[in-house]
């Protein structure tokens, strides 16, 4: 891997790290509020307008990805011509496909909410109104999340993270006023259509900075053969996006089919943390799509190579002593956090902690492979996770209840990864399969040590409160670095890449 090409990413990787970070102690703060003043059952429908927009998502047929690649290919080979053609072609896509399917799903969301999730009867009708709002701002969003794409594609991360941050602290600002002014669960909606409108106009506003040789024509940049680029490229990744729901999103479904909305409250508040950790890892390996596809578009296959042999290397550095602090510290963060009654959830995080780390061990070759225009490899993987997901989840929530669903999620990632990682090497020339225990053994054996060093402790002197948390933490996260950088575990280019996330700011 080139040293520009890692400088890039180690830059984009801090935006998206800091933007992330900024975002989760929100997250913590507005969390508990926003539960306690709508009730663990309206808190439950709102746990569920996410599961609705992600299988809204859909309607996307995975053009978001491919855009992203397409929009960085042609940055790097100057084809001024071919990103406004793939601008423009991809508005009017959505716009007719927004159009199609934002009325189905309205059409079909009384039965949804009433046979499918089986809402209360006394709160459907607040359900329904909730969850058609957030469709329409979804396929809004859908829309005009092309600019956005082109703003990734031309690696700004900076500005979409920006954004994004702006968008995260005004969204809880927004909750706070409208809760706190008596307008519940729909307020909330309300909140989200604001925070839509202005995040629009921002990446509208970015990318015509970015690109101003943009035009906004579809009749005179419409491309029949850009569309089948597109559908090409995004068939795969929809099949991809299908089976991830099935995965990540089925879980609340049947939770709220076959237990009630209390327990998608009990399971929504685990999800996350678990989700807002995972998210921390996977914003520094984003800027690794547009990145391959650079490189992809040169051909320069023993860079891809590299490529994948560092970020699998940082993934198991970050991933696997990130997961188990969550895990070592989920009982007293959860007492801490919401209160007594929690146990429930903190086991849930612990159980939902494992099949993440061993998702998040796919991601570098996922997003690599996708850059390279190969998303069908994570498509079979997937493909493969979601019916072994089904099948398991359906079987045993039936049979052994609330925990049941989290046994099939992480039956289903650990089969269909192990596949995955064998694929990766069909695909990706000059692999070798001895670096993987020279990648892990070293993290998860320190992880592993002072994770458990963390529970003895905590049974000995009981852990409460954000201070003792942070110092636990502080110092557990402090062990795992020193433990790093002993000995050649680090080679020099790594210690180089690091060094340079501390002055991203100057130009290298």
């Amino acid at each position: 891997m080139s040293s520009e090409v890692g400088s890039r990413i180690a830059k984009n990787s801090v935006f998206n790290l800091m933007r992330v970070v900024i975002a989760v102690p929100i997250m913590l703060a507005i969390t508990p509020y926003t539960l306690r003043t709508l009730g663990k059952e309206e808190f439950g429908i709102w746990a569920l307008v996410g599961v609705i927009s992600s299988y809204a998502q859909l309607s996307d047929f995975g053009i978001t990805e491919s855009l992203i690649k397409f929009f960085a290919e042609y940055k790097a080979k100057g084809e001024l011509q071919r990103l406004n053609q793939l601008l423009n072609t991809a508005l009017m896509t959505y716009l007719l496909i927004g159009a199609v399917f934002c009325t189905l799903f309205i059409k079909i969301m009384p039965f949804v909410v009433d046979k499918v999730l089986s809402v209360p009867t006394s709160l459907s009708a607040k359900a329904l109104s909730v969850f058609s709002i957030a469709i329409v701002l979804f396929f809004v969003d859908m829309l005009m999340g092309v600019f956005g794409s082109l703003i990734n594609g031309f690696q700004r991360m900076g500005y979409t993270n920006a954004i994004a941050l702006a968008s995260t602290i005004l969204t809880a600002t927004g909750t706070v006023l409208f809760l706190a002014n008596g307008y519940g669960i729909q307020g909330l909606v309300y909140n989200n259509a604001i925070i839509t409108l202005l995040v629009v106009c921002a990446n509208a506003f970015v990318a015509w900075r970015l690109f101003p040789e943009m035009r906004i024509n579809p009749f005179r940049y419409w491309s029949n053969e850009v569309l089948r680029q597109i559908f090409g490229f995004s068939w795969k990744v929809q099949l991809t996006n299908m089976t991830q729901l099935m995965i990540f999103q089925l879980d609340r479904v049947l939770l709220s089919h076959y237990l009630g909305l209390t327990a998608v409250s009990y399971y929504e508040v685990a999800n996350r943390i678990a989700s807002h950790v995972k998210g921390v890892v996977i914003s520094i390996f984003s800027p690794m799509a547009p990145a391959a596809s650079t490189l992809h578009a040169f051909r320069d296959q023993e860079k891809i190579a590299g490529l994948y042999r560092r970020s699998f290397k940082y993934m198991v550095v970050i991933s696997v002593p990130c997961g188990f602090l969550v895990i070592a510290l989920a009982h007293p963060f959860f007492a801490t956090w919401m209160g007594p009654g929690y146990d429930v959830s903190a086991y849930t995080l612990q159980l939902l902690m494992v099949a993440y780390i061993c998702n998040l061990l796919t991601c570098p070759g996922a997003i690599i492979l996708s850059g390279m225009g190969k998303p069908q490899i994570s498509m079979r993987s997937s493909v493969a996770a979601g019916i072994t997901n089904v099948l398991v989840c359906l079987v045993l929530v039936q049979i052994i209840g609330y925990y049941g669903v989290i046994v099939g999620i992480f039956t289903s990632i650990v089969t269909s990864g192990a596949f995955f990682i064998w694929m990766v090497h069909r695909n990706i020339d000059g692999l070798q399969w001895g670096l993987y225990p020279r990648a892990a053994s070293r993290p998860l054996l320190l992880a592993s040590v002072l994770a458990a060093i963390l529970l003895v402790v905590q049974s000995a002197l009981p852990i409460h409160g954000y201070p003792l948390l942070i110092m636990c933490g502080g110092i557990y996260l402090g062990s795992v670095v020193a433990g790093m950088l002993q000995g050649n575990y680090l080679d020099a280019f790594d210690r180089e890449l690091f060094f340079r996330l501390i002055p991203f700011a100057r130009n290298r």
